[in-house]
Formats: structure tokens, C-alpha cells, sequence
């Protein structure tokens, strides 16, 4: 998945370098993390959770669309530090603080958490970290939908949500709920990164090769 520059000019991309976490893009999401964790569990978001879904497919629909702006303090990191791994570990991170302080799905949290986180990464490997807000919106899509997939498998299929046409309308619903959470996660590390946090010009996986992420 890499190619070599060459003497004519050939663009270079390591997809490796996405997941080589310095000591700054581990404090960046660690910190983010946190944060994230700490509004969820002041929040009460898994108990909110169990109680949206009783209302059926409606709830499941109404909880894709706002269970996605729970990516933009993370997807924020990976633009301060232009790496796709800043996401699975700020997930991981939200995913055991939740757990640890008590939170009712205990260790499920690490699958709702990196199944989703692993899919929106995916994403910024397979389009090379171009596109600016087209690149967020479409991982965060991606991470927001998947993040109802690994609801439904935990749950054993859609009768929750009242079928499988509810179920797939959530999951769809998730998905353009994420192509806005994504750009607002886009915006905010711009915002954060002119307030002084530490952050990188360009991804690291490019070699002379101009971005516009």
C-alpha cells in the first residue's frame, strides 16, 4: 500500500505511519478521550440508551443520529495530529473510563467503540487523507453507521428496533448524521489547533505529496 517517490516526482504514501503514535499523539488523544468519557458519563449515556431504544424503531433512529456527535472530540484529535490511530485510541480510551467508572455495557463498550473507530479509519487510508471536510464527512459516516452495526450484532438482529427495516433506516440514519459530525470534528481542531494545542501541518503517512486534510 505504499509506493516510492521517484525521480519524476511519484507521491509516496505509507499507511503505517497512520498508526505510529508519537508521545504527543498519545497525550492529544488520551486527554480528548477523557474529556469525551467524562461528558458521557455525567451525561448518563448508556442509561440514556436503554431508554431511547424501548421507544422501538423510532428510538433506534432518533440514537444513530445523536450517538455520532460522541466521534467529534475524537475525529478533532485526528486532525490535530493527521493520524488515523489518534481515533482507535481515544476510542479505546472513552471505551475503559466508561467501563471502569460503571457504566452498565462493561467491557462491550471496547467493541461499540473500536468496531466503529476501526471503519472510520480504514477510511483515511483508503482515500489517502485527501478531500478536507469531504474526508472527514465520509469517515465519520462510515465510524457513525458502524457504530449501529455493532449494536445490532451485540443484540442478536433488528427485532429491537422493530425489524429490519427500522434497523437498516438506523444505520443509514447514523451515516448522514456522521457526514455532519465529521465536519464539525474538522472545524473544532481547526479551532483548537489556533488556540495553542499541539498539532502537525501534514499526515505523516505523506511524502511530499500535497494534502488537504
Amino acid at each position: 500500500m505504499s509506493a516510492t517517490a521517484g525521480a519524476a516526482g511519484t507521491q509516496s504514501f505509507s499507511w503505517r505511519e497512520d498508526y505510529k503514535l508519537n508521545t504527543l499523539d498519545i497525550v492529544v488523544a488520551v486527554l480528548l478521550g477523557v474529556i469525551e468519557a467524562a461528558i458521557e458519563i455525567v451525561g448518563a449515556l448508556g442509561f440514556l440508551e436503554r431508554t431511547v431504544w424501548l421507544a422501538g424503531g423510532g428510538g433506534f433512529a432518533f440514537y444513530a443520529i445523536y450517538n455520532g456527535t460522541t466521534w467529534i472530540l475524537p475525529y478533532a484529535g485526528v486532525f490535530l495530529r493527521k493520524k488515523a490511530g489518534v481515533l482507535l485510541l481515544a476510542a479505546a480510551v472513552i471505551s475503559l473510563v466508561r467501563w471502569f467508572m460503571g457504566d452498565p455495557d462493561g467491557p462491550l463498550l471496547l467493541w461499540y467503540g473500536l468496531f466503529p473507530a476501526f471503519w472510520g479509519a480504514v477510511v483515511f487510508t483508503m482515500m489517502r487523507w485527501r478531500g478536507g471536510n469531504w474526508l472527514f464527512a465520509v469517515s465519520c459516516a462510515v465510524c457513525s453507521a458502524a457504530n449501529q452495526i455493532s449494536l445490532f450484532i451485540v443484540l442478536g438482529g433488528f427485532e429491537m428496533s422493530d425489524g429490519a427495516m427500522w434497523g437498516i433506516g438506523s444505520i443509514i440514519m447514523g451515516g448522514i448524521g456522521g457526514l455532519l459530525w465529521g465536519v464539525i470534528a474538522r472545524y473544532l481542531g481547526i479551532g483548537l489547533e489556533k488556540t495553542g494545542v499541539p498539532s502537525v501541518d501534514e499526515p505523516p503517512a505523506i511524502a511530499g505529496e500535497a494534502t488537504y486534510a
